[in-house]
């Protein structure tokens, strides 16, 4: 930690040195990103690293399929909360920063509907609601042979909405989500989460000619963690990973 702070002071020794300016394709996931009042977890942590960088980061949201889009044509230079297995067969894969936070994908039930899920095994028989689009490896084989009753939902809001209405007794979300969702949504508190399915260290997804620039981004990165301030933004929003 301290050969990145050392780092970091010689890189930019002052707010505006060697500054540069980049544009971040963000689309609306709260608690990450929350396109009303432009604030979120991720934001928030770019507004820490121009602190420390003196860099410029201007975001713009687009609809999710359209990030990729951007990105593998060169109009976006960054792409946060990427786990870099998730790239690999994209026709930009990008390079990416040191990991800052996590994706963790869990249960939830409706109240009284709770039991283990040590493996994919104990979900054998059961319906669950899982987004439409999103892989899941671990669940893969056993909802292919219909083992597992896959019913999807446009992205995780839906899926609470539908689990509040009885639709199904058990969904997989990111825990980041359903810790927001929980907390906020009184109709919601009394679901349950339980165990966690996955989890993926997450980094800034950059475009390859701002590769350079990755020794003082990590550098940032590693300071803030150091110093708590990325576990500090995550709590601010209710999210304990």
């Amino acid at each position: 930690m301290i050969k990145a702070y050392l780092q970091l002071c010689f890189i930019c020794p002052s707010a505006g040195v060697y500054a540069a300016s980049f544009d971040v394709g963000f689309y609306n996931y709260p608690p990450m990103m929350i396109e009303q009042g432009r604030t979120g977890i991720y934001q928030d942590i770019f507004d820490e690293l121009g602190k420390l960088t003196g860099d410029t980061f201007n975001v713009q949201y687009y609809p999710y399929p359209r990030i990729g889009l951007l990105f593998n044509g060169g109009q976006l230079d960054i792409e946060p909360g990427v786990y870099p297995g998730w790239m690999r067969d994209q026709p930009t894969p990008g390079v990416f920063s040191v990991p800052f936070g996590k994706i963790i994908d869990v249960m939830v039930f409706a109240p009284g509907k709770a039991f283990p899920v040590a493996g994919p095994d104990d979900l054998r028989g059961k319906s669950v609601g899982l987004v439409r689009g999103y892989a899941y490896p671990d669940l893969q084989a056993l909802i292919e042979v219909g083992r597992i009753d896959r019913r999807n939902g446009l992205n995780e809001a839906q899926l609470l909405e539908m689990l509040a209405k009885s639709r199904f007794d058990q969904i997989v979300i990111n825990k980041a989500i359903a810790q927001y969702s929980l907390a906020k949504e009184p109709e919601y508190r009394a679901f349950e989460m339980g165990d966690a399915i996955s989890s993926f260290d997450v980094s800034m997804r950059v475009h390859p000619r701002h590769e350079a620039w990755l020794e003082k981004l990590d550098a940032a990165i590693l300071e803030l963690k150091q110093r708590g301030e990325i576990e500090r933004i995550y709590a601010s929003y209710g999210v304990h990973l």
